[in-house]
């Protein structure tokens, strides 16, 4: 169009879907994709005349997310490897692999300056938007999940006051069943299983209730390793199970008590209101199969 500065290009955007999209996650969409159109447009022009006669349906829905950044970082771990497959939606995604040295990402401050790109696709429009929006509560609430800079590493633990509220833990959740105690500091109890964190391994589903105590474990490990053990914790919970972490855990945990709660959610588990008495810490049970 003209303005009074001259002739202005506007790009309408009219155009086929496809962009540097898989052909394959397009298929899954809609059960084609640009390639295919121009093709048949070229070689089999009754066919594609006669396809473009029917009714537009989609035989799933499709979205793509970008990461926002918050802010400029040099990210030497990402946990998204270990969070992403839980996605109900999840198709596929492309993030750059995190070198030893790190990488430096600048702030969000346009497209070409978001991270990364997740392929997510639903036959339910409403699964595919709760994807969405758990992404987003991560993006804004624990991004350290997505992307850390591996700070704070260096912790002073009294282990005689971690030893002390952790009896207070046991001795308010002995009598709910059978319960397994995943720890750092080992009690004089012989009324729950306890192991360490080495040996989650061997973690069988027949606890009635989990108590994680880790805290030496996770300063130890990069947040992506971290992040790793506390969801293969989370996988060996039995059907109806509950699991109690303290905040003694949970704040040496990527975006402490929000990124608990968004790894609680990626691992299908219902966060509950604690026993009376553990105000510390977030209590979660394993949802039952729908």
């Amino acid at each position: 169009m003209l303005d009074e500065k001259g002739p202005v290009l506007i790009e309408v955007n009219c155009r086929p879907c496809g962009g540097n999209m898989p052909a394959k996650f397009l298929d899954r969409i809609s059960g084609q994709h640009e390639t295919d159109s121009i093709l048949d447009s070229y070689l089999k022009p009754k066919k594609f005349f006669n396809k473009a006669k029917q009714r537009y349906r989609l035989i799933a829905h499709g979205a793509l997310k970008m990461f926002i950044v918050p802010e400029d970082i040099l990210a030497r771990s990402s946990s998204w490897g270990n969070i992403s497959l839980n996605l109900k939606s999840f198709y596929k995604s492309n993030f750059d692999e995190i070198v030893a040295d790190g990488i430096f990402y600048g702030k969000t401050v346009d497209l070409n300056s978001a991270y990364g790109i997740i392929y997510l696709v639903n036959e339910e429009k409403g699964v595919l938007h709760e994807d969405i929006t758990f992404l987003r509560s991560i993006e804004k609430n624990a991004f350290s999940l997505i992307l850390s800079s591996e700070l704070d590493k260096i912790h002073e633990l009294d282990e005689d006051k971690l030893t002390e509220e952790l009896k207070k833990v046991v001795d308010l959740t002995v009598e709910n069943g059978t319960g397994l105690l995943i720890t750092d500091q080992f009690l004089d109890n012989p009324n729950i299983v306890q192991i360490s964190a080495d040996e989650i391994d061997s973690i069988n589903q027949g606890f009635d209730y989990i108590i994680v105590n880790l805290n030496k474990s996770l300063i130890g490990r990069r947040d992506d390793l971290a992040v790793e053990i506390i969801l293969k914790i989370f996988s060996n919970i039995r059907y109806g199970g509950t699991i109690f972490v303290p905040e003694t855990t949970y704040k040496y945990i990527p975006g402490q008590r929000k990124g608990l709660e968004a790894l609680l959610i990626n691992s299908n588990l219902r966060i509950e209101l604690p026993i009376h008495g553990l105000n510390t810490g977030i209590m979660a049970s394993k949802r039952i199969l729908e």
